[in-house]
């Protein structure tokens, strides 16, 4: 039984050395400043709304167009698509709107 509670006793300890090892992490200038998150999704947004994805939505917008000289297109997939690449390069539009609004 003793052996048992001195386990427990040093897992206990391990988890709060632990947890204050990542609070003193945090409170590193560099880290609370959050700089390397920002970049970082500045970057992400670069990806979603850069050349290649303004490529590939040009290149589905086509592909409809080629559909429906041909009498294929399923409208609801049109319609899908034509709202998905609004939504995808006028994010920044809408969400700059709503703060405004917000303010």
């Amino acid at each position: 039984m003793k052996l048992l509670n001195r386990y427990k006793n040093k897992n206990i300890n391990k988890h709060a050395l632990l947890m204050l090892g990542v609070c003193a992490f945090a409170l590193i200038p560099e880290i609370a400043m959050a700089a390397p998150w920002d970049s970082t999704a500045t970057q992400i947004l670069g990806i979603f709304t850069g050349g290649l994805t303004r490529t590939i939505a040009i290149i589905t917008v086509i592909a409809c167009g080629i559909a429906a000289l041909a009498g294929k297109l399923s409208w609801d997939w049109a319609i899908k698509i034509i709202v998905g690449i609004v939504l995808i390069f006028g994010s920044v539009a809408i969400v700059d709107y709503i703060i405004a609004g917000a303010s």
